[in-house]
């Protein structure tokens, strides 16, 4: 399944208020000041989720959303070779960030870019604004400790096929967020957000280097990790549900 504001929505469920997101009013005024019209998926995005306190808090070195007043389009000062972008997305600690090309715009569901301070030209990072958005803001809630209850398993022997084994997982449960980069797998089971961070440098793609599993529900995370339990050989994890 592909990841989308739906998908986030389903997660967040009642959580989510609808002051969460920015009126036509203030999304119409910032349209004015960039002189172009945000593309559908963004516009979407920003009208229900752009206050959401689960996704645009400062992030530790993980990528996320410029608030919608810091949106910008380069200047000549900015180091990219190309300034015809439209960036709204960074890693600030890293220096990289993500945009829509200008002659793009126009599209409901346009391809992101991104851009690093060490390599100035811009390089596809996703051909789905979408499963962009929806994608990065599922890291930032399964990595960033967003949810109530949470539990990390750090690197270990296990590989991704491992996980799934113990956990169950099923190809209904994973959501395609598309990045070039393959550097994250999620996954969605009895409302428990399960992120996988993939070592991208190794060439074997079973290779982790955390998975993060985080809920609302703390009956859902214990059933979930006492049906891993039952795996003989199960790495140690981290966990908060012992604290509440």
């Amino acid at each position: 399944m592909e990841a989308n504001i739906e998908t986030l929505l389903r997660i967040l469920g009642e959580h989510h208020k609808e002051a969460h997101g920015i009126s036509e009013a203030g999304i119409q005024a910032k349209e004015q000041s960039l002189g172009f019209s945000l593309p559908t998926a963004l516009r979407d995005y920003y009208m229900v989720l752009g206050r959401s306190p689960y996704i645009t808090q400062g992030c530790n070195n993980q990528y996320e959303p410029l608030p919608l007043q810091d949106v910008f389009i380069p200047d000549d000062t900015f180091f990219t070779t190309d300034k015809a972008f439209l960036v709204f997305y960074q890693v600030e600690e890293s220096v990289i960030y993500c945009g829509i090309r200008i002659q793009d715009l126009e599209q409901e569901d346009p391809p992101v870019y991104l851009c690093a301070w060490n390599s100035p030209d811009w390089q596809l990072e996703n051909r789905s604004l979408q499963r962009f958005l929806a994608g990065k803001a599922l890291v930032q809630l399964g990595v960033e400790d967003r949810l109530p209850y949470w539990a990390i398993f750090d690197e270990s022997m296990w590989g991704l096929s491992d996980y799934c084994s113990s956990m169950h997982l099923e190809r209904e449960h994973e959501l395609e967020e598309g990045s070039e980069l393959n550097a994250w797998k999620i996954y969605v089971k009895d409302d428990v957000l399960i992120v996988f961070e993939l070592d991208v440098s190794e060439e074997e793609t079973d290779e982790l280097l955390a998975v993060y599993l985080v809920s609302f529900q703390r009956a859902s995370m214990e059933k979930l990790l006492s049906e891993m339990g039952k795996v003989t050989n199960l790495p140690s994890y981290r966990t908060n549900l012992s604290a509440q």
